[in-house]
């Protein structure tokens, strides 16, 4: 890594011209340490488990990673605010290209569609762990028979956003 790259909060490094297209299967278990900078990153209370297993295998148009990632976090429920556990376990499976495609402007079709393009010789494996821990977890974290504290404080009625307008000009609904 170069100086001017941030360091990562966990770095599993593979030379992609060892990697065949069988493909290379590595078991990933972070240390607390790196758990800790992970939770941070991701803004979670902590991480308690991580591990992952990725098969990633190669050619000279692609790169495949095959994996699933397993964690148990301490997040914060959106409603209560209280600490809640969240259990992840996801399979993934993400495709890049090792090179650019040429642009087919017969075809329509969106650049998002397409793979990400990978140029490097040297491919982080725990990056692409922690990438796939972040898009597994809920957005939204919720305990279950969590009452939120507008539901626990609130008036309860639903009010428009517009309501003191109206009683200024005098309308009803």
């Amino acid at each position: 890594m170069s100086s001017e790259s941030p360091e990562l909060e966990f770095s599993v490094e593979l030379d992609l011209a060892k990697i065949s297209r069988e493909g290379r299967t590595t078991a990933l278990h972070p240390s607390p340490k790196e758990r800790t900078r992970i939770a941070k990153r991701l803004k979670v209370i902590d991480i308690s488990a991580l591990s992952g297993e990725i098969t990633l295998s190669a050619t000279k148009k692609s790169i495949t990673a095959v994996g699933r990632v397993k964690s148990t976090l301490t997040r914060e429920c959106v409603a209560s605010l209280e600490e809640m556990e969240e259990i992840v376990d996801e399979a993934f499976e993400v495709e890049f290209l090792r090179h650019a495609p040429e642009p087919n402007l017969d075809e329509d079709i969106e650049d998002w569609e397409l793979p990400e393009v990978y140029e490097g010789q040297v491919f982080d494996i725990g990056e692409l762990m922690v990438q796939q821990l972040s898009l597994a977890m809920k957005p939204f974290p919720r305990k279950e028979g969590a009452v939120s504290l507008a539901e626990l404080y609130g008036d309860g009625g639903s009010v428009s956003p517009f309501a003191g307008l109206a009683d200024r000009f005098g309308k009803k609904e």
